[in-house]
């Protein structure tokens, strides 16, 4: 009101005293200009020249307007008292470059598997443009594309331990009585390097929607997409696999030590040239004996004629080559709500959040599994629903000219998933030969042809139950599925030097 009233004060008084507003340097219409261009020709020139000296359109205004522009004359300079526009309009592009620090890794709720990729570190190229419609449509159309390289060496850990490890097979005796499981437990540490990241994402939103005070906001929805590609080399590790029970001591093969410290011997099958074999570790299984330091040897009255002994699957390996290779793929719509705050003519802050539905994709090629398919190995998705995505982000800004900023930023990021599907893609040949093996054994004509030994019925029954579980493979189609299988977590957090710029 208080504002109202002066600007009709003054309107007045230029009516009535033009003489004295124009004395005072204060200029309202083109009239003032003419009346006063033959007595004061300075005032005239100034008149004509303050646009060019400013990079402003002068507009001529009546008498009987409303709206008003306003010289003021200090020390005989003219100065211009324009209210800025608030509204965006046109083109602003901005590209930088963020330095960024990443963790990667899932975990398998029954297989008893985590994978981790930890330290990973990026250099990410990134660029967004994005268009004001202005005054008459606040929109704003915005799209952003990203690259990024790895830069330097990270570790990489399988960890077949922590999670409890793996079944490998389930032991039973004539009767078909569980007499215990054979599990596997590994670890190894690779390093991973030269892995690649991409991105993009577009949204729409309503420019400044919100205001409070000197702080607009502006929602948009859009749809944000990110792939990266990690490589493990150099894979030095260790497997070992025990014998468990489900009763009251759960680790046959086991004894426990000091403060309660758990010690497992590598399962050991001991077996005779007439098919029989015994289990055994630092007690015998199926047998009575006292615990001892050393791993007992089956007595003459258990298993007579000691042929052989096998330690399944406990080994130190290294893998030179490429281990692991993994490309995963967080892809869907956002919310987004951005903030900014102009400190003054030169500066400003802003910030956002964002919140995402993306799909998840993860395939993987382990070269060394020969049990497996290559170049593919497994597959875990997730559906819509079944991940989130939060970003965060801050930025400084700064002009250097009309149209440049600089700008300093900082970003988070953190992907989920929680019970994705897994599949793996199992190496038909190599289960094709097994199966055919399996099958050569239960034949009288060809153990006899071969000088083999009579089975037992407890070796027919366990040939006979791994020629049906290849056979369940082979119907389907040699992919194994679990659904719920997977939960990843992929975070980034990285700082971003750039440059904005008005076209």
């Amino acid at each position: 009101m208080r504002k109202t009233f002066n600007v009709l004060f003054n309107m007045v008084m230029c009516g009535v005293f033009p003489g004295v507003a124009a004395a005072a340097g204060t200029y309202y219409n083109s009239n003032v200009y003419q009346r006063y261009g033959t007595n004061n020709s300075g005032y005239n020139a100034s008149g004509r020249s303050y646009a060019s000296r400013y990079g402003q359109q002068t507009t001529s205004v009546s008498d009987t307007q409303s709206t008003t522009r306003t010289v003021v004359r200090t020390g005989g300079v003219a100065k211009k008292v324009v209210k800025s526009n608030a509204k965006k309009q046109g083109f602003v592009g901005s590209m930088g470059l963020s330095h960024e620090f990443a963790n990667w890794g899932f975990d398998m709720n029954s297989a008893g598997s985590k994978l981790h990729y930890d330290n990973i570190v990026w250099n990410v190229l990134g660029a967004d443009v994005a268009y004001y419609f202005g005054d008459a449509t606040p929109m704003q159309v915005k799209v952003g594309a990203r690259y990024g390289a790895q830069f330097g060496e990270s570790p990489m850990i399988d960890d077949d331990i922590s999670n409890g490890g793996y079944l490998v097979t389930t032991w039973t005796d004539a009767s078909n009585n569980i007499l215990g499981y054979q599990t596997g437990h590994a670890l190894s540490v690779g390093t991973s390097k030269s892995g690649k990241e991409m991105g993009f994402n577009a949204a729409v939103g309503l420019t400044d929607f919100f205001k409070w005070g000197r702080v607009k906001a502006t929602p948009s929805v859009g749809y944000r997409y990110l792939r990266y590609k990690l490589k493990t080399e150099r894979n030095y590790g260790t497997a070992l696999e025990i014998f468990e029970s489900t009763d009251a001591h759960p680790y046959i093969t086991c004894i426990s030590g000091y403060m309660g410290e758990i010690q497992c011997d590598p399962f050991l099958l001991f077996y005779s040239s007439n098919g029989d074999y015994t289990i055994t570790g630092r007690t015998i299984v199926q047998s009575t004996g006292a615990i001892s330091d050393l791993i007992q040897m089956p007595a003459a009255n258990v298993l007579p004629d000691v042929s052989g002994v096998s330690t399944g699957g406990s080994y130190y390996y290294e893998q030179s080559g490429t281990s692991h290779e993994y490309t995963t793929t967080w892809a869907g719509p956002y919310l987004a709500l951005d903030m900014e705050y102009e400190i003054d003519s030169k500066n400003a802050v802003s910030g956002g959040v964002e919140l995402g539905l993306p799909y998840y994709t993860s395939e993987g090629n382990q070269p060394y599994r020969y049990d497996w398919q290559h170049p593919k190995s497994v597959e875990d998705t997730g559906k819509l629903g079944d991940a989130i995505h939060m970003g965060l982000n801050a930025m400084w800004k700064t002009a250097v000219t009309d149209s440049t900023m600089l700008t300093l930023g900082f970003t988070y990021d953190y992907y989920k998933v929680s019970k994705a599907t897994a599949k793996t893609f199992l190496n038909s040949g190599y289960y094709t030969e097994l199966h055919n093996d399996y099958v050569n054994l239960l034949d009288p004509d060809y153990r006899a042809e071969h000088n083999l030994p009579d089975l037992t019925q407890t070796m027919i029954d366990a040939y006979n139950a791994e020629i049906a579980t290849i056979n369940g493979y082979q119907s389907s189609g040699w992919v194994l599925e679990s659904s719920g299988e997977i939960k990843s977590i992929y975070k980034s957090m990285g700082l971003r030097l750039g440059v904005e710029m008005k076209f």
